[in-house]
């Protein structure tokens, strides 16, 4: 079972408020004439609406230059994005260094994003020595204003013993404070600790509650586990259409772990007709995101006949053309480790 943290990135809700101040022309329009005079939340929302493309044209030099222009007013949300951006190279080269200075900037203002964000880089180490306690000292920070993002790294950590001592109790009690306040991500883990019995009594109905919540926001990981219980039928009714459906939600959001279990439901035929050529296309799609699926692409081919398995092949490029799926050569798919839902 893998626990998810909080990635650093505006969350739902923010982006959803953001974007609410720049829905229209005029709104626009006005957030620039304000930002030009001077106003340093306007300047991060013009860096905002040209890093997102809402409202302007995508264009990550003029988001980082608006950015800066509020970040050096010490705007806690400008100083936020700036770090992300030296973080993970979004339109700048990666600067480990430069992405610290911005969140600790921003962080001993008291600005829960950034704290969270900041104790990410103490955890994974980026530009400094691992520091799982470290970590936890931010989150705590962040998590004492309600920030659920926090909350849910918290619930992580203790999970998983980062920083401090395993303990699934508490990591439940983070969880579940993250997830009633709508946070898809903790929805996730607490549903992945009650179909587990990881702090809690295993509980199928609570864990299929939860992957609901958070599939419902799109959730990919949440959409295939939830899907996994109506195959299954635990928690609830066996429906083998719902399952379906929620596979191929999951795969259209990118999960790879739908990939193959979209591919076993055809290859089985429990619930759906069984179908080979569908089976291998998802195969095909599984091995290019990653997945180990060689052997398993051997014996569907085996079934098809030369011209079956060319439409298949074809089918399976022009998915993955679509959803802008980069291939990974079959020869490495084998021997690169995909992301591990939990099932």
């Amino acid at each position: 079972m893998t626990s998810h943290l909080a990635l650093n990135e505006i969350s739902r809700d923010e982006r959803r408020q953001l974007q609410d101040e720049l829905r229209t022309p005029e709104q626009v329009s006005k957030v620039m004439r304000r930002a030009q005079s001077g106003s340093t939340r306007d300047q991060f929302l013009i860096g905002y609406a040209f890093a997102s493309g809402i409202g302007e044209p995508q264009d990550f030099a003029q988001a980082l230059s608006w950015y800066e222009r509020a970040a050096n007013r010490s705007e806690p949300a400008a100083m936020t994005e700036l770090g992300r951006a030296y973080a993970h190279g979004e339109g700048i080269l990666p600067n480990y260094q430069t992405a610290l200075l911005w969140f600790r900037r921003a962080a001993a203002d008291g600005y829960a994003p950034a704290q969270t964000d900041l104790g990410l880089m103490y955890l994974e180490g980026m530009g400094l020595t691992r520091d799982g306690a470290g970590a936890v000292m931010w989150w705590q920070k962040a998590a004492q204003q309600e920030y659920a993002p926090a909350q849910s790294n918290l619930g992580v950590a203790f999970l998983n013993g980062f920083g401090v001592a395993p303990d699934a109790q508490r990591a439940v009690h983070w969880f579940q404070k993250a997830a009633a306040a709508g946070f898809a991500t903790a929805q996730f883990n607490l549903a992945s600790c009650y179909e587990l019995g990881q702090g809690v009594p295993q509980d199928f109905a609570t864990a299929a509650k939860w992957y609901r919540s958070a599939a419902m926001q799109g959730q990919a990981e949440a959409q295939n586990n939830l899907a996994l219980l109506y195959q299954a039928g635990r928690g609830v009714p066996a429906d083998a259409t719902e399952a379906l459906r929620l596979y191929l939600l999951a795969a259209g959001n990118g999960n790879p772990k739908a990939y193959v279990n979209l591919a076993q439901l055809f290859h089985s035929g429990v619930g759906v007709t069984r179908d080979s050529a569908q089976a291998y296309t998802w195969l095909a799609i599984a091995a290019a995101s990653g997945e180990d699926v060689g052997q398993a692409l051997d014996i569907e081919a085996a079934q098809l006949s030369a011209k079956d398995l060319s439409d298949a092949q074809g089918s399976a490029a022009a998915w993955i053309e679509q959803h802008h799926l980069n291939p990974i050569p079959r020869a490495l798919a084998s021997s690169t480790p995909g992301s591990h839902s939990a099932n």
